[in-house]
């Protein structure tokens, strides 16, 4: 068999960002992130490894990025939802 391995959305140019994949309520979710700094590539398939693959891209973004435009915009989208978790629901 030819090709990667791991999961492969919006083949053959995905680009940068995390893209998370499920289908319908009992297909496998795949899931795969790529930093523009080329440090973060990963992919993932399973209920319990794209969780874990989904916290580590945001983590990434947020703390270990080289790139300062990326940490910013990623410190500003986890302020935003710290800020809706914590508001009061009526």
């Amino acid at each position: 068999m030819a090709g990667p391995i791991g999961p492969t959305i919006c083949d053959p140019h995905p680009g940068y960002g995390l893209r998370v994949r499920k289908d319908s309520n009992r297909a496998i979710p795949t899931a795969d992130g790529d930093c523009p700094c080329g440090q973060f590539s990963k992919s993932a398939q399973g209920d319990v490894e794209v969780e874990s693959l989904v916290i580590a891209y945001g983590r990434h973004r947020r703390d270990e990025c080289p790139i300062p435009a990326i940490r910013a915009a990623a410190a500003r989208q986890y302020a935003a939802l710290q800020f809706s978790h914590s508001r009061r629901r009526k």
